[in-house]
């Protein structure tokens, strides 16, 4: 059955009681009038015969004007929330380079064709063990070949021959400067030098003095420049004379002590003495020249006891003047030493 309003209604009917009966004059009880007031119905609209449980209905539905306020409410709920910016996704084409896209080609044709080779897989991934053996092998290979590289440019010859290198580049600039240019050589020329070379300037006039006395001829143009290179480099009088120890030091080393009997000696032998006798008096020359070395500082030079030189034997080859044919020169005629005889096993400064 259903109300007035159309609201189903749940009547459960059952069978009339013989004492349930409605007169005029009597009232209808609390839950008729409440099934009236909910539906629009009262109980005398039902058929005779029928009750109903009135617990059974159904609540009625909220009236029209709760709906509208609910309604409105919920528009005021949405209109105070804030409302968010759409934000539009716009593709953006970003222009790459050459290299890049051949880059990327080649990276895809490199993952396909190692996909594409048949064969068992390292660690269930994309990399198939036949190519990872040789590839392996060739890794190993290229670790071995970068520590013998390191090792060898770190070793004792590599070093020695990296010395030499930088020796030769020092004498070679020097001698662009000296004679020729003997004046464009200042103090500044000279620091950009050293700089470049990094030795100091210590090491420079060592360098170069065994480099005049071993290519050079020894004449008063040769003694001229040294004693320029001196002024140019700024080493007082005492330094000069550690500058020739540490010469002769290195000399002796080299080539051994000076022998005056040279008797027994073989041809060679002969010549290797006479071009230690030769370098002897060179430097001995240089340390008793007043412009060169002062007579203050010559107390600390220990040449001849370097060289192993009496007073007796140093008198009796000592240069005294370098004006035209000198005891020096008939000693080097005499045994047949030549320039390249000089530099024979000539040891390098380090």
């Amino acid at each position: 059955m259903a109300s007035a309003l159309g609201t189903p209604m749940l009547l459960r009917a059952f069978p009339a009681a013989p004492s349930l009966h409605w007169s005029t004059s009597e009232r209808p009880s609390s839950s008729a009038l409440a099934v009236k007031s909910r539906t629009g119905l009262s109980l005398s609209n039902l058929p005779s015969g029928c009750n109903f449980l009135p617990s059974v209905l159904p609540n009625p539905k909220p009236s029209g004007r709760r709906i509208v306020e609910a309604n409105a409410k919920k528009s005021k709920q949405k209109a105070a929330a804030p409302v968010e910016p759409v934000v539009e996704e716009q593709e953006v084409e970003v222009e790459i380079s050459w290299v890049e896209e051949k880059a990327e080609d080649a990276v895809q044709y490199l993952t396909s064709a190692v996909k594409a080779v048949p064969g068992p897989r390292v660690g269930g991934g994309d990399l198939p063990w036949l190519l990872a053996v040789p590839l392996g092998y060739a890794a190993i290979s290229f670790v071995i070949a970068v520590v013998k590289t390191a090792r060898k440019l770190s070793s004792p010859r590599e070093k020695r021959r990296q010395q030499i290198g930088k020796n030769a580049w020092l004498c070679e600039t020097l001698s662009d400067y000296l004679p020729a240019k003997r004046e464009a050589l200042t103090p500044k020329v000279f620091e950009e030098i050293a700089k470049q070379s990094k030795f100091d300037a210590e090491e420079v006039m060592r360098k170069y003095i065994r480099y005049a006395l071993n290519e050079r001829p020894f004449n008063p143009e040769l003694v001229a420049d040294l004693i320029h290179l001196k002024g140019v480099t700024g080493l007082d009088d005492e330094t000069v004379v550690e500058v020739l120890n540490e010469v002769s030091r290195r000399i002796v080393k080299a080539k051994g002590p000076v022998i005056m009997k040279t008797t027994g000696f073989t041809e060679k032998g002969l010549k290797r003495k006479a071009a230690v006798q030769a370098l002897f008096s060179k430097i001995l020359y240089l340390a008793e020249l007043d412009q060169f070395c002062s007579t203050e500082n010559r107390s600390s030079l220990s040449i001849k006891e370097i060289f192993g030189v009496t007073e007796e034997d140093a008198n009796n080859i000592r240069i005294e003047s370098l004006s035209g044919t000198t005891e020096l020169e008939s000693l080097e005629k005499s045994v047949g030493i030549s320039p390249d005889d000089e530099k024979e096993e000539k040891d390098e400064d380090e």
